[in-house]
Parts: structure tokens; sequence; C-alpha cells
């Protein structure tokens, strides 16, 4: 496949998969921040948590999309997998995570907690993703698509074939009885 060929997902598009994941990441995120928060008494408050998850997941996922876009482009997959694929934004999550935690509480007890947090939430994605797997190739992206294509059009050949002869049976039944009107009207 000529590399011309091959569509990507937009920059915006990464980034609005890249938020989506984040906001579901934020919101264990928060529970188990909300979870510390019961059993050990951080000197900032639930409310400031909360924001500098807000913030970090915010941040960091746009950050993580625009690190994976080269590797991307470069490796011409969709998921190039590979070392840089993988730490580069998952350090760049957690370096922001950091210093968006300490600039809003000014406490390191917070920042190292809820750092803690999303590397654990970081790698687990991580981890359930295999990002570091090589994802199929543009080639075998249009292969597995063909054969998709041909088993669904062998799998509903006869439902078509069926809508279509009652489409026809239809169209002709309303064509009869609009001429015989005419008729029946002159």
């Amino acid at each position: 496949m000529v590399a011309e060929d091959i569509r990507f997902p937009s920059l915006g598009q990464s980034i609005g998969g890249h938020l989506t994941t984040g906001a579901a990441k934020g919101a264990l995120a928060f529970v188990f921040a909300w979870l510390l928060t019961l059993v050990s008494k951080p000197d900032a408050s639930l409310g400031h948590l909360a924001a500098t998850l807000v913030f970090s997941y915010l941040i960091a996922e746009i950050v993580s999309a625009v690190i994976e876009r080269p590797i991307v482009i470069q490796r011409n997959r969709t998921q190039p997998g590979g070392l840089a694929y993988v730490l580069l934004p998952f350090s760049a999550s957690l370096l922001i995570t950091f210093v968006a935690t300490f600039g809003i509480t000014k406490d390191m007890v917070p920042a190292k907690l809820i750092t803690a947090i999303v590397a654990v939430l970081n790698a687990v994605k991580i981890i359930l993703t295999k990002s570091w797997v090589p994802g199929p190739t543009p080639e075998k992206d249009q292969e597995m698509f063909n054969e998709f294509k041909t088993m669904s059009k062998e799998h509903f050949a006869e439902d078509v074939e069926r809508i279509k002869n009652q489409a026809r049976e239809s169209t002709k039944k309303k064509y009869y009885a609009k001429k015989e009107r005419k008729e029946n009207t002159e």
C-alpha cells in the first residue's frame, strides 16, 4: 500500500480518543484518591485532589497524543508499539501529574500519592492494551477489512435478496394500483 493511500486518524481524533480514556482513568483515579483520603489524612482536600486529577489528565492526555503522533507517522502504523511509544507518554503523564499536583496542593505527600495512582492506572492500561506490541500494518488492516466485507456479503446475501424481492413486489403492486386508479377515474 502506498503511503499516500494510508489514512491515519487526525491529531484531533487521536486527542479525542486519549481524552476519552483519560476521563475513564480520571474517574477511577478520583475513586482511589477518595478511598485513600479515608485511610490517610493528606493535607490537601478532596476538592484539590480532584482538581489536580482533572487538570493533569487533561494536559497529560493531550501531550501523550502529541508525543505519539510522530512515532505513528514514522512507523506507518496506527499502533506502532515499541518502548518509545509506551514509555515517552507514560513518563510525560507522570511528570505532568506530579508537577500539577504539587503546584496546586503545595505539598509533596499528595503529589506522590496522586502520581502513584496515575502511574498504576496508566500501567494497567498499557498492560491491558499491550501497547508495546506493534499493531497490524496498513496492508494487513486493508486485508482484514476486505475479508470482513466479503464475509458480510456472503452472510447477508439471502437477506439482501429477500429484501430486494419484497421491494420489487411492493413497487410493482403500487404501480399497478396507481395505474388501476387512473383507469377507473377516466
